[in-house]
Protein backbone atom coordinates (compact mmCIF):
# COMPACT_ATOMS: atom_id res chain seq x y z
CA UNK A 1 0.00 0.00 0.00
CA UNK A 2 1.32 3.42 -0.94
CA UNK A 3 1.97 6.00 1.79
CA UNK A 4 -0.87 8.30 0.66
CA UNK A 5 -3.26 5.32 0.59
CA UNK A 6 -2.17 4.42 4.12
CA UNK A 7 -3.02 7.97 5.27
CA UNK A 8 -6.38 7.78 3.53
CA UNK A 9 -7.18 4.43 5.12
CA UNK A 10 -6.23 5.73 8.58
CA UNK A 11 -8.42 8.80 8.03
CA UNK A 12 -11.47 6.82 6.94
CA UNK A 13 -11.01 4.35 9.80
CA UNK A 14 -10.90 7.26 12.25
CA UNK A 15 -14.06 8.62 10.67
CA UNK A 16 -15.69 5.21 11.06
CA UNK A 17 -14.65 5.14 14.75
CA UNK A 18 -16.33 8.54 15.13
CA UNK A 19 -19.45 7.12 13.46
CA UNK A 20 -19.55 4.17 15.88
CA UNK A 21 -18.95 6.52 18.84
CA UNK A 22 -21.84 8.77 17.74
CA UNK A 23 -24.19 5.81 17.34
CA UNK A 24 -23.23 4.40 20.74
CA UNK A 25 -23.75 7.80 22.33
CA UNK A 26 -27.17 8.06 20.68
CA UNK A 27 -28.21 4.59 21.87
CA UNK A 28 -27.15 5.39 25.43
CA UNK A 29 -29.29 8.52 25.29
CA UNK A 30 -32.30 6.79 23.70
CA UNK A 31 -32.34 4.11 26.40
CA UNK A 32 -33.29 6.88 28.85
CA UNK A 33 -36.57 7.67 27.11
CA UNK A 34 -39.70 5.54 27.51
CA UNK A 35 -40.22 2.73 25.00
CA UNK A 36 -43.58 4.25 24.15
CA UNK A 37 -41.82 7.42 22.95
CA UNK A 38 -39.34 5.34 20.94
CA UNK A 39 -42.25 3.85 18.98
CA UNK A 40 -44.63 6.83 19.08
CA UNK A 41 -45.75 7.95 15.63
CA UNK A 42 -45.19 11.60 14.82
CA UNK A 43 -45.28 13.76 11.72
CA UNK A 44 -41.62 14.12 10.87
CA UNK A 45 -38.95 12.86 8.47
CA UNK A 46 -39.58 9.33 9.80
CA UNK A 47 -42.76 8.13 11.50
CA UNK A 48 -40.90 6.93 14.63
CA UNK A 49 -37.47 7.10 16.22
CA UNK A 50 -37.10 3.34 15.74
CA UNK A 51 -37.85 3.68 12.01
CA UNK A 52 -35.11 6.30 11.66
CA UNK A 53 -32.57 3.99 13.31
CA UNK A 54 -33.64 1.04 11.17
CA UNK A 55 -33.22 3.19 8.05
CA UNK A 56 -29.62 3.90 9.06
CA UNK A 57 -29.06 0.23 9.86
CA UNK A 58 -30.38 -1.15 6.57
CA UNK A 59 -28.45 1.41 4.56
CA UNK A 60 -25.26 0.18 6.20
CA UNK A 61 -26.21 -3.48 5.69
CA UNK A 62 -26.92 -2.88 2.00
CA UNK A 63 -23.65 -1.09 1.29
CA UNK A 64 -21.63 -3.66 3.22
CA UNK A 65 -23.13 -6.35 0.99
CA UNK A 66 -22.25 -4.26 -2.08
CA UNK A 67 -18.66 -3.95 -0.80
CA UNK A 68 -18.63 -7.73 -0.48
CA UNK A 69 -19.66 -8.10 -4.13
CA UNK A 70 -23.47 -8.18 -3.93
CA UNK A 71 -25.70 -6.59 -6.55
CA UNK A 72 -28.33 -4.15 -5.28
CA UNK A 73 -31.24 -5.82 -7.07
CA UNK A 74 -30.31 -9.13 -5.38
CA UNK A 75 -29.82 -7.81 -1.83
CA UNK A 76 -32.92 -8.59 0.23
CA UNK A 77 -32.54 -5.49 2.42
CA UNK A 78 -32.57 -3.33 -0.71
CA UNK A 79 -35.41 -5.11 -2.46
CA UNK A 80 -37.64 -5.48 0.62
CA UNK A 81 -36.74 -2.32 2.56
CA UNK A 82 -40.30 -1.24 3.32
CA UNK A 83 -41.41 -4.62 4.67
CA UNK A 84 -38.21 -5.19 6.62
CA UNK A 85 -38.31 -1.68 8.07
CA UNK A 86 -41.86 -2.21 9.33
CA UNK A 87 -40.86 -5.51 10.96
CA UNK A 88 -37.58 -4.33 12.48
CA UNK A 89 -38.94 -0.99 13.67
CA UNK A 90 -41.15 -2.87 16.13
CA UNK A 91 -38.06 -4.05 18.02
CA UNK A 92 -37.05 -2.47 21.30
CA UNK A 93 -34.06 -0.15 21.56
CA UNK A 94 -31.76 -2.83 22.99
CA UNK A 95 -32.53 -5.20 20.12
CA UNK A 96 -31.81 -2.50 17.55
CA UNK A 97 -28.61 -1.57 19.36
CA UNK A 98 -27.52 -5.23 19.13
CA UNK A 99 -28.13 -5.17 15.38
CA UNK A 100 -25.76 -2.19 15.12
CA UNK A 101 -23.15 -3.95 17.29
CA UNK A 102 -23.26 -7.03 15.06
CA UNK A 103 -22.95 -4.85 11.98
CA UNK A 104 -19.99 -3.00 13.48
CA UNK A 105 -18.23 -6.35 13.96
CA UNK A 106 -18.86 -7.24 10.32
CA UNK A 107 -17.43 -3.92 9.13
CA UNK A 108 -14.39 -4.34 11.37
CA UNK A 109 -13.77 -7.75 9.83
CA UNK A 110 -13.85 -6.19 6.36
CA UNK A 111 -11.54 -3.36 7.49
CA UNK A 112 -8.88 -5.85 8.59
CA UNK A 113 -8.15 -6.26 4.90
CA UNK A 114 -6.85 -2.71 4.44
CA UNK A 115 -6.71 -2.90 0.64
CA UNK A 116 -10.47 -3.41 0.58
CA UNK A 117 -10.94 0.29 1.38
CA UNK A 118 -8.98 1.42 -1.66
CA UNK A 119 -10.72 -1.06 -3.96
CA UNK A 120 -12.82 0.47 -6.74
CA UNK A 121 -16.34 -0.91 -7.12
CA UNK A 122 -18.50 -1.01 -10.20
CA UNK A 123 -22.05 -0.45 -9.01
CA UNK A 124 -25.17 -0.86 -11.11
CA UNK A 125 -27.83 1.15 -9.29
CA UNK A 126 -31.32 0.35 -10.59
CA UNK A 127 -32.39 4.03 -10.44
CA UNK A 128 -29.14 6.01 -10.66
CA UNK A 129 -27.32 3.94 -13.26
CA UNK A 130 -23.75 2.66 -13.34
CA UNK A 131 -20.97 4.09 -11.22
CA UNK A 132 -17.37 3.35 -10.27
CA UNK A 133 -16.51 4.38 -6.73
CA UNK A 134 -14.01 3.38 -4.06
CA UNK A 135 -15.02 1.50 -0.93
CA UNK A 136 -13.67 4.34 1.21
CA UNK A 137 -16.15 6.64 -0.57
CA UNK A 138 -18.96 4.28 0.46
CA UNK A 139 -17.75 4.43 4.06
CA UNK A 140 -17.71 8.23 3.90
CA UNK A 141 -21.25 8.08 2.53
CA UNK A 142 -22.38 5.89 5.44
CA UNK A 143 -20.86 8.31 7.94
CA UNK A 144 -22.48 11.35 6.29
CA UNK A 145 -25.79 9.52 5.89
CA UNK A 146 -25.93 8.52 9.55
CA UNK A 147 -24.85 11.98 10.71
CA UNK A 148 -27.71 13.51 8.76
CA UNK A 149 -30.23 11.08 10.23
CA UNK A 150 -28.90 11.41 13.78
CA UNK A 151 -29.78 15.09 13.31
CA UNK A 152 -33.29 14.03 12.26
CA UNK A 153 -33.51 11.90 15.41
CA UNK A 154 -32.47 14.86 17.57
CA UNK A 155 -35.22 16.99 16.00
CA UNK A 156 -37.72 14.16 16.52
CA UNK A 157 -36.68 13.82 20.17
CA UNK A 158 -37.30 17.53 20.71
CA UNK A 159 -40.64 17.23 18.94
CA UNK A 160 -41.52 14.45 21.42
CA UNK A 161 -40.49 16.67 24.35
CA UNK A 162 -37.07 15.14 25.07
CA UNK A 163 -33.56 16.52 24.88
CA UNK A 164 -31.27 15.57 22.03
CA UNK A 165 -27.69 14.42 22.38
CA UNK A 166 -24.62 16.04 20.83
CA UNK A 167 -22.84 13.69 18.44
CA UNK A 168 -20.78 16.29 16.61
CA UNK A 169 -17.33 15.27 15.41
CA UNK A 170 -15.62 17.89 17.58
CA UNK A 171 -17.12 16.28 20.71
CA UNK A 172 -15.67 12.96 19.58
CA UNK A 173 -12.27 14.60 19.14
CA UNK A 174 -12.39 16.27 22.54
CA UNK A 175 -13.67 13.18 24.31
CA UNK A 176 -10.93 11.12 22.72
CA UNK A 177 -8.33 13.80 23.54
CA UNK A 178 -7.51 14.43 19.93
CA UNK A 179 -6.39 17.76 18.56
CA UNK A 180 -8.77 19.74 16.37
CA UNK A 181 -6.88 20.68 13.23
Amino acid sequence: MKENEFGLVNHILNQYHYHVWANERLFTHLKNIPSSAFHKEITSVFPTLSTALIHIYFTEVIWLKVMEGGKLEEIDEYVNRTKLTQNYAQKEIGEIENLFKQLKAKYQTVFKEMQVLTKRLSIQHPKLGDSNIFNYELIQHLINHATYHRGNITAMLRQLGYKGIATDYVFYLIENKKTVR
